[in-house]
């Protein structure tokens, strides 16, 4: 199920950023780095690393038209995800992948000034976790839902802010097995990137 799943999301998310476009639509291309914080879980965190903040690591590649709507793919990768002092859990991590759909002021208004966006969608977030009792890894359907800033400082470079929330969908309790009830996953992310515009 998770697999078709995610064949689905990655169809959509190549024909929504490979379709025809006027030549007012621009790329951009996003390495990006921040903090994953505010997470909460009912999978087992012996840990308790899920409550410490972590540095995450990531990039978006967004396409965006003179107007109002655009398309992203974003991912982000956090090490240490359950990882809190280290004496159960040796090593984890978590990964968001997410294909969104963008909502932002019209290119004209803010050609060299912030340009607001908001943008959210759908995707999966992987979770691993290496420990000698309980180690587990595990992909669950998910959404997103977030916005921040672009400002250019050159026409072809500029910068990025972005704030995020991920939640997963609703699991029934078999499908996660090492988890206290009802499987669910969600934490923040707060990144900022150098925009390469194309």
């Amino acid at each position: 199920m998770h697999t078709r799943f995610l064949k689905s999301v990655a169809a959509a998310v190549l024909l929504a950023l490979t379709f025809p476009t006027g030549v007012a639509a621009e790329w951009h291309f996003t390495p990006t780095v921040g903090i994953t914080f505010k997470a909460d879980t009912s999978l087992l965190d012996l840990d308790q690393g899920t409550s410490k903040i972590h540095p995450d690591f990531g990039g978006s590649v967004a396409l965006l038209g003179a107007g109002i709507f655009g398309v992203e793919g974003l991912i982000v990768w956090t090490p240490g995800f359950f990882t809190g002092n280290e004496v159960v859990v040796t090593k984890s991590h978590a990964v968001a992948m997410m294909g969104n759909v963008v909502l932002t002021t019209p290119r004209n208004w803010t050609e060299y000034g912030l340009r607001p966006f908001v943008s959210g969608g759908f995707g999966a977030l992987h979770v691993s976790r290496t420990e000698l009792v309980f180690p587990d890894t595990r992909t669950i359907p998910a959404f997103n839902i977030g916005g921040g800033a672009i400002g250019f400082l050159s026409k072809r470079t500029g910068i990025r802010f972005d704030l995020r929330y991920y939640n997963n969908f609703t699991q029934s309790e078999e499908s996660c097995q090492i988890a206290i009830g009802r499987c669910h996953l969600r934490h923040m992310t707060l990144s900022a990137g150098v925009v390469i515009r194309r």
